[in-house]
Protein backbone atom coordinates (compact mmCIF):
# COMPACT_ATOMS: atom_id res chain seq x y z
CA UNK A 1 0.00 0.00 0.00
CA UNK A 2 2.89 2.10 0.98
CA UNK A 3 4.49 1.62 -2.43
CA UNK A 4 1.33 2.40 -4.12
CA UNK A 5 1.04 5.90 -2.75
CA UNK A 6 4.73 6.64 -3.30
CA UNK A 7 4.06 5.62 -6.86
CA UNK A 8 0.86 8.26 -6.45
CA UNK A 9 2.93 11.05 -5.45
CA UNK A 10 5.47 10.52 -8.00
CA UNK A 11 3.14 10.38 -10.82
CA UNK A 12 1.34 13.73 -9.27
CA UNK A 13 4.83 15.15 -8.71
CA UNK A 14 5.62 14.55 -12.24
CA UNK A 15 2.04 15.93 -13.83
CA UNK A 16 2.43 19.02 -11.48
CA UNK A 17 6.39 19.84 -12.62
CA UNK A 18 5.45 18.66 -16.48
CA UNK A 19 2.23 21.82 -16.26
CA UNK A 20 4.79 23.64 -14.12
CA UNK A 21 7.29 23.35 -17.19
CA UNK A 22 4.69 24.13 -19.57
CA UNK A 23 3.19 26.88 -18.45
CA UNK A 24 6.69 28.66 -17.66
CA UNK A 25 7.20 27.72 -20.97
CA UNK A 26 4.32 29.14 -22.54
CA UNK A 27 4.60 32.27 -20.52
CA UNK A 28 8.46 33.11 -21.95
CA UNK A 29 7.34 32.12 -25.33
CA UNK A 30 4.67 34.45 -25.42
CA UNK A 31 7.12 37.33 -23.93
CA UNK A 32 9.51 36.49 -26.36
CA UNK A 33 6.91 36.68 -29.41
CA UNK A 34 5.61 39.78 -28.12
CA UNK A 35 9.63 41.31 -27.60
CA UNK A 36 10.06 39.89 -31.05
CA UNK A 37 7.05 42.32 -32.72
CA UNK A 38 8.57 45.22 -30.46
CA UNK A 39 11.62 45.26 -32.12
CA UNK A 40 10.55 44.77 -35.29
CA UNK A 41 7.65 47.60 -34.66
CA UNK A 42 10.53 49.87 -33.27
CA UNK A 43 12.68 49.03 -36.34
CA UNK A 44 9.96 49.97 -38.77
CA UNK A 45 8.90 53.30 -36.98
CA UNK A 46 12.77 53.89 -37.05
CA UNK A 47 12.57 53.83 -40.83
CA UNK A 48 9.82 56.61 -40.69
CA UNK A 49 11.58 58.83 -39.06
CA UNK A 50 14.56 58.52 -40.72
CA UNK A 51 12.14 58.91 -44.16
CA UNK A 52 10.11 61.90 -42.80
CA UNK A 53 13.56 63.46 -41.86
CA UNK A 54 14.94 63.11 -45.30
CA UNK A 55 11.56 64.56 -46.75
CA UNK A 56 11.83 67.60 -43.81
CA UNK A 57 15.45 68.31 -44.71
CA UNK A 58 13.97 68.43 -48.50
CA UNK A 59 11.01 70.62 -47.77
CA UNK A 60 13.96 72.86 -45.83
CA UNK A 61 16.28 73.23 -48.65
CA UNK A 62 13.34 74.51 -51.03
CA UNK A 63 11.34 77.00 -48.41
CA UNK A 64 15.61 78.35 -49.14
CA UNK A 65 15.75 78.36 -51.99
CA UNK A 66 11.98 79.85 -52.63
CA UNK A 67 12.89 82.32 -49.94
CA UNK A 68 16.40 83.74 -52.01
CA UNK A 69 15.80 87.18 -53.30
CA UNK A 70 16.91 86.06 -57.12
CA UNK A 71 13.89 83.28 -56.85
CA UNK A 72 11.31 85.67 -55.89
CA UNK A 73 12.66 88.33 -58.54
CA UNK A 74 12.45 85.74 -61.05
CA UNK A 75 8.91 84.33 -60.26
CA UNK A 76 7.70 88.04 -60.17
CA UNK A 77 9.05 89.02 -63.66
CA UNK A 78 8.41 85.78 -65.44
CA UNK A 79 4.99 84.28 -64.12
CA UNK A 80 3.55 87.71 -63.06
CA UNK A 81 4.73 89.89 -65.74
CA UNK A 82 6.25 92.53 -62.92
CA UNK A 83 9.28 95.08 -63.93
CA UNK A 84 11.49 97.35 -61.44
CA UNK A 85 10.89 100.84 -61.41
CA UNK A 86 11.96 102.64 -64.07
CA UNK A 87 11.83 99.59 -66.44
CA UNK A 88 9.40 99.00 -69.23
CA UNK A 89 8.31 95.55 -70.42
CA UNK A 90 7.76 94.88 -73.34
CA UNK A 91 4.91 92.52 -75.01
CA UNK A 92 5.54 90.92 -78.91
CA UNK A 93 2.41 89.76 -80.00
CA UNK A 94 1.88 87.98 -83.06
CA UNK A 95 0.15 88.74 -86.53
CA UNK A 96 -2.94 87.95 -86.97
CA UNK A 97 -2.11 86.86 -90.78
CA UNK A 98 -0.25 84.45 -89.49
Amino acid sequence: MAKRRRKKRIKLTSILALCLLLWLGYTFGKGFVIHHRLKQKIAQLNNEIQAFELRNAEIRREIERHSSYEYIERVAREELGLVKPGEMRFIISESKDE
